[in-house]
């Protein structure tokens, strides 16, 4: 596959995370081959609207956003809009990812997230690592989907470190990295459970930063990039 096509294989993926947790917690949304959106307040630290091809017309997003009572956000999965002419200002740049290597690691002390007050018990760690918001984001039923997953890493009776994987059929997304320092062992093991989860699935995702910086490290291939974007309601 060309990169391009890695990138666009990410979106689609990325944009079933959304799908699995806009339906659990009951969201209304709309998905077309363009677009993923809601026209209701999305969860937080995901955006109102993603979107899923880099032809998309920015004429699609401004209608969505023209009735908006509440800020909008938008990831542009291309980077490619020219959003700041619709008074949208840049909150991030990331990459996109892939890795297609078949990654052997010991993942001693990691475990699969199977009951609710496990779940509940890596919510708070995930919280702690920087993802602050009173909302319960990740309810039980989410455990009985067979295309989601959690991972935890278990010291002292705690997580300290986690990820979810998300599976699409043809690619694993990996997403929702914590862990108080990120290392290249960490990545490999990572990638080692998601492989053992689905085998012989390519991993796909996003990140920035030092995350990204660590995952190119760790093997992984960049495939382009994504902005996301914020319309602040204007007071009346």
């Amino acid at each position: 596959m060309s990169k391009a096509a890695w990138q666009l294989e990410a979106a689609e993926n990325n944009a079933d995370l959304y799908q699995h947790m806009f339906e659990a917690h009951g969201i209304p949304y709309e998905r077309s081959k363009e677009l993923f959106h809601t026209t209701v307040p999305p969860l937080p630290f995901y955006s109102s609207i993603v979107t899923c091809l880099p032809a998309t017309k920015p004429e699609l997003i401004n209608d969505f956003t023209r009735t908006a009572t509440f800020d909008v956000y938008v990831k542009d999965s291309f980077a490619v809009l020219p959003l700041e002419q619709s008074d949208f200002k840049k909150l991030f740049d990331a990459s996109w990812f892939y890795l297609t290597e078949i990654v052997k690691a010991d993942t001693a002390g990691w475990e699969q997230i199977k009951t609710a007050r496990q779940l509940e018990h890596w919510e708070a760690a995930w919280k702690t690592s920087g993802n602050q918001t009173d909302r319960s984001m990740f309810p039980p039923a989410l455990l009985t989907n067979p295309n989601i997953a959690f991972w935890g890493y278990a010291e002292a009776g705690k997580y300290t470190k986690g990820f979810i994987g998300n599976w699409s059929g043809s690619s694993i997304g990996l997403s929702n990295i914590f862990a108080g320092t990120l290392s290249l062992q960490d990545l490999q093991q990572i990638a080692g459970l998601l492989q053992a989860w689905q085998p012989s699935t390519p991993i796909v995702g996003y990140a920035r930063g030092e995350t990204l910086h660590s995952t190119i490290q760790t093997g992984f291939e960049t495939s382009g990039n994504l902005t996301v974007w914020i319309k602040q309601l204007s007071p009346s």
